[in-house]
């Protein structure tokens, strides 16, 4: 219950009232108390929100826009050589890794080791479909991007590995540690304020 003097008498209004009279600013008090954010904050990370994925549609527009119109180029003056695949898969490899930047930002994916095996795997993914698609136009009787796709690959399972292994580790208890990498850091600490205390 919530109270409030009215010159004489104390007048009571319950919670339920008061939300019907005030739901937003209840809501906001809610929201700040429980992230730890003043209203201000939070109307400005939802303004970068807001422009990070306003930046990602006007990309991909302009991408479209642009390979329709180089496709129209490519298929009446030169109809013989399939040159916008290579304008197409290099630009979308821009597009993907703006996308991607954008999920991760809004989703709060904010760990390095995490969002760097990401970007890896991403960039591996969409650069071998690039090279891929020039081996066919430019060698198609030699498949020589196996080669990249093979030593990049193992590369890229070396670091899913490492991460798995080292940094993916949870938080289930204050003080207790699952990932190696976070042991390892707690064990050094404990070394090095023993040393102090010495």
């Amino acid at each position: 219950m919530l109270c409030r003097n009215n010159k004489n008498k104390n007048v009571k209004i319950s919670t339920f009232h008061y939300l019907n009279i005030r739901p937003y600013i209840f809501i906001v008090i809610i929201m700040s108390l429980n992230s730890g954010f003043s209203e201000e904050s939070l109307r400005k990370i939802a303004a970068q929100k807001v422009s990070f994925r306003f930046s990602v549609k006007i990309h991909i527009a302009i991408f479209i826009v642009v390979n329709v119109l180089l496709l129209l180029v490519n298929f009446f003056y030169t109809p013989e050589l399939y040159w916008i695949v290579f304008p197409f898969f290099s630009w979308l490899i821009g597009v993907n890794i703006h996308t991607l930047s954008y999920i991760l930002y809004a989703r709060g994916v904010f760990p390095m080791a995490k969002r760097g095996m990401i970007y890896h795997l991403d960039s591996y993914i969409f650069v071998m479909l690039f090279l891929f698609i020039i081996n066919l136009v430019t060698l198609s009787g030699f498949y020589w991007v196996l080669l990249p796709a093979l030593f990049w690959g193992t590369g890229v399972i070396v670091h899913v590995i490492i991460y798995f292994l080292f940094y993916s580790g949870k938080n289930k208890k204050p003080g207790k540690f699952e990932s190696r990498m976070e042991r390892a850091i707690e064990k050094e600490l404990n070394k090095m304020r023993k040393k102090q205390n010495k």
